[in-house]
């Protein structure tokens, strides 16, 4: 059990790289053309979009700050193993939501926007979709790395509605009347 915990856990933090700052808005924008192209793509099956779109962005999203934040006060509560499978799971649920909203992309351009501090240690990426109607903002959050130059994604705001605060709202009100197990089972 202990062998399985410490490779889980050194898989995740293995697939954290990381932006500079300075590179911020120059590798997002790289990474969102790089979706947009794959999104476009009507000769790629399904599983191929999937499959590149998520190791696009899995060295910018920091999954276990994501469910750390989701869970709240719950997560102190946990044991690793606990912890370790409930990453598991809300990473699959998040990539699997981050890609059905992905599909309903059509055509529209994207806009990376200005970069902003708001903290020593937080910075908010703006960015537009824009449509042939309506413009949405997309926010993504990132904190500084401890003890180094590293910028990773904990958060994503899709017209002023954070994903991770809404998480963190549905489980709270989910854990007061259900089991971890059943919250687990859920995702």
């Amino acid at each position: 059990m202990l062998k399985k915990t410490v490779l889980l856990t050194l898989l995740t933090m293995s697939t954290l790289l990381g932006i500079s700052e300075s590179n911020i808005k120059t590798e997002m924008t790289i990474k969102i053309d790089e979706i947009t192209t794959v999104l476009q793509d009507k000769m790629l099956p399904v599983e191929s979009k999937k499959e590149k779109i998520y190791s696009n962005i899995d060295g910018v999203f920091d999954y276990k700050t994501m469910s750390q934040i989701s869970l709240g006060k719950k997560w102190k509560t946990l044991s690793d193993d606990e912890k370790n499978r409930f990453m598991t799971a809300f990473e699959g649920k998040l990539k699997a939501s981050y890609f059905e909203k992905l599909e309903l992309y059509t055509d529209q351009k994207v806009r990376v926007k200005e970069l902003e501090k708001v903290k020593a240690t937080r910075i908010q990426l703006h960015s537009d979709i824009i449509g042939v109607e309506e413009t949405y903002e997309v926010i993504y959050k990132f904190f500084k790395v401890n003890n180094s130059s590293d910028w990773l994604i904990y958060d994503v705001e899709i017209t002023g509605v954070s994903i991770i605060q809404t998480y963190r709202k549905q489980f709270a009100e989910f854990l007061k009347t259900k089991s971890f197990d059943e919250l687990l089972a859920s995702l």
